[in-house]
């Protein structure tokens, strides 16, 4: 179910997927509002599900983790239960960054960062298996980063 965002709610979630270390103040500042309305729509947001979590983004360059795969997954068979088992599995993964079930031929989409390429083949080669479903999976590894994020901007 869409939440129902008016124009303060969206300016609330614009400052906060570019920074959500600022102060409450200015937050409530930067919109408009009391320090107190900017804390309510704030938990508002989080009760409702528009706001999952807030984390810290890590360049994963700068901790060791030089390679970046997109890994698209064809599965063996293409059942809910089959489907439910794999996301599990992927939820579990620490190098998965992200996992999409997508229209198209194939049934997933991965992106997986890993410190070297011994490391994902040895991830490929633990998770990306017959046993976990997947019949063919075909990796492309990213050259540069032009761009990589995660707001959604709200107008």
């Amino acid at each position: 179910m869409q939440h129902e965002l008016d124009a303060i709610d969206k300016a609330i979630l614009n400052l906060l997927q570019d920074d959500a270390t600022l102060p409450l103040k200015r937050v409530a500042e930067a919109v408009h509002v009391s320090t107190a309305t900017a804390q309510r729509r704030i938990q508002a947001l989080t009760d409702t599900g528009v706001i999952t979590k807030q984390v810290a983004i890590v360049n994963p360059n700068k901790v060791g983790y030089g390679l970046t795969a997109v890994v698209m997954i064809e599965m063996q068979r293409s059942n809910t239960l089959m489907q439910s088992r794999f996301e599990r599995l992927m939820m579990q993964q620490p190098e998965v960054m992200s996992c999409y079930e997508i229209s198209g031929d194939v049934d997933f989409l991965l992106v997986v960062n890993a410190k070297n390429m011994s490391d994902y083949h040895r991830f490929t080669r633990s998770v990306l298996t017959d046993e976990n479903n997947v019949r063919h999976f075909k990796s492309q590894f990213v050259m540069n980063f032009t761009k990589s994020g995660t707001k959604i901007a709200l107008d």
